[in-house]
């Protein structure tokens, strides 16, 4: 007779990913001149040029850094679903980066946001996801749903302001 083996807890390798990625991003952005560097140009370019940043590789690095989240988000969908050659794969994906992000408290205005935050904004998100699949909305609703989030987040951080 074998010994009951009781099933062992089983971590989701995309989310200890989204976790140490979130870590590392937030450390760069916090305490690497990186990090200043890029604050500093999207909350004023103008400023961030006479201070003698470089806006230019500035931006550049900044458009590079989610370039390659991305990528490896690509890389995990495609573990996920075992396919890469869907046409409507990742359609309205922007729309929930967007949301996340706003969600969690990046400024519109740029220049002010964390990392942590948009993690946040991003589970709020699939909350709200879950829950409209679960009440069965349908998923062309599910996107105006989304845009009115979306517009209540930013009403919001007008009225902070």
């Amino acid at each position: 007779m074998q010994a009951s083996s009781a099933p062992s807890p089983r971590c989701s390798v995309p989310a200890l990913i989204l976790l140490g990625l979130a870590a590392a991003l937030a450390f760069v952005f916090a305490r690497t001149k990186y990090g200043r560097y890029t604050r500093a140009v999207g909350s004023n370019a103008r400023v961030a040029r006479y201070s003698a940043i470089n806006v230019d590789t500035t931006r550049l690095a900044a458009y590079t850094v989610p370039g390659l989240m991305v990528g490896i988000s690509a890389v995990l969908i495609a573990m996920r679903f075992n396919s890469v050659g869907s046409s409507t794969l990742g359609i309205n994906y922007e729309l929930d980066a967007i949301a996340a992000v706003i969600i969690g408290g990046t400024s519109m205005a740029g220049g002010r946001g964390t990392i942590w935050g948009t993690v946040v904004g991003a589970i709020t998100l699939g909350v709200i996801n879950n829950m409209l699949n679960m009440v069965g909305i349908s998923p062309y609703l599910q996107g105006t749903v989304k845009g009115l989030v979306i517009i209540g987040a930013v009403f919001i951080q007008r009225q902070r302001q």
